[in-house]
């Protein structure tokens, strides 16, 4: 899913280098399972995680992979959220029906009956 432009792990390193320390046992193996994480998240999801005003450096204080997938999982939903409104506002609507004049008339003459018998005081239960 990731572009050969931005991949997952440079994305990654992006993000670590906002943060002075990776606060792990093993911060390689820290930084292989956010390379991981990134990786099933689409471009515009990683744009945003690298962002430093509004990204994972801007949300969560200290590294740590569970708060960095929850705000990639909630911004991943926002993004295929956006995708389906552009897709519906995209699609090829239905063409309008033929106008039929004789299907017009009758029901021009239907209503036209119904108002006259509604201002004989007369309900259409008690048609007669």
């Amino acid at each position: 899913m990731v572009s050969v432009n931005l991949s997952a792990a440079a994305a990654a390193k992006q993000i670590l280098g906002f943060y002075d320390t990776i606060p792990a046992m093993d911060p390689k193996a820290f930084a292989a399972g956010l390379v991981e994480i990134l990786s099933s998240y689409p471009r515009p999801v990683l744009e945003r995680a690298i962002s430093p005003s509004i990204g994972l450096a801007s949300v969560v204080q200290y590294p740590n992979l569970a708060k960095f997938k929850k705000h990639l999982d909630e911004w991943a939903d926002e993004h295929w959220e956006n995708v389906k409104r552009q897709e519906r506002m995209n699609r090829q609507r239905l063409p309008q029906p033929n106008q039929d004049p004789e299907m017009q008339a009758r029901v021009s003459k239907g209503l036209d009956e119904l108002v006259a018998h509604l201002k004989r005081g007369l309900g259409p239960s008690t048609a007669g």
